[in-house]
């Protein structure tokens, strides 16, 4: 396997795999919504969802029971990007919110259904499931570390200086 530019390629199909599940998990649940939009919108998605969910599940497989190397690299990948996984799952205030009109759904509600499904795979893929801490990026809350406020600064001075400015 090639390393891609952003990283390496078991990161990206790690990655894939763990969010579409998620998005599948999520979709199939706001098909339900009372926010007629967002109940159209779901049972759109969800068919996109399904090919990115296969397309996963088949990168998966044909990693983690390949070659010596390409389970190497997907275990690699599955070990880095399992402990934002936690972080779909977490409740925020403007969820309950929405959740209580019944307009959208708790994420933590979709945490079972959606790790059932990425362990069934793991599992078909001779692939561990990492025993690791959860991490805490605060990104879902607008949160972010030190180092952000420099890209901030930056990309606010930007515009400062172009008003009207398009990229």
């Amino acid at each position: 396997l090639v390393e891609q530019e952003n990283g390496d390629f078991g990161q990206t199909i790690a990655r894939q795999l763990l969010f579409s599940h998620y998005q599948y998990a999520l979709y199939s649940k706001l098909q339900d919504s009372a926010d007629e939009t967002i109940a159209a919108i779901a049972a759109k998605a969800i068919k996109e969802v399904e090919y990115h969910v296969d397309h996963s599940n088949q990168w998966m497989l044909r990693l983690g029971l390949g070659t010596e190397e390409s389970h190497r690299r997907i275990s690699a990948g599955v070990y880095y990007m399992w402990p934002y996984l936690e972080e779909l799952f977490e409740d925020l205030e403007l969820h309950k919110e929405l959740a209580a009109k019944d307009i959208a759904v708790l994420p933590s509600t979709l945490r079972d259904e959606a790790l059932g499904r990425i362990t069934e795979v793991l599992e078909k893929s001779n692939v561990e499931i990492p025993q690791v801490k959860p991490a805490r990026s605060s990104q879902r809350t607008g949160r972010f570390s030190e180092q952000r406020g420099y890209i901030l600064a930056e990309m606010q001075s930007l515009a400062r200086q172009h008003p009207g400015a398009t990229w």
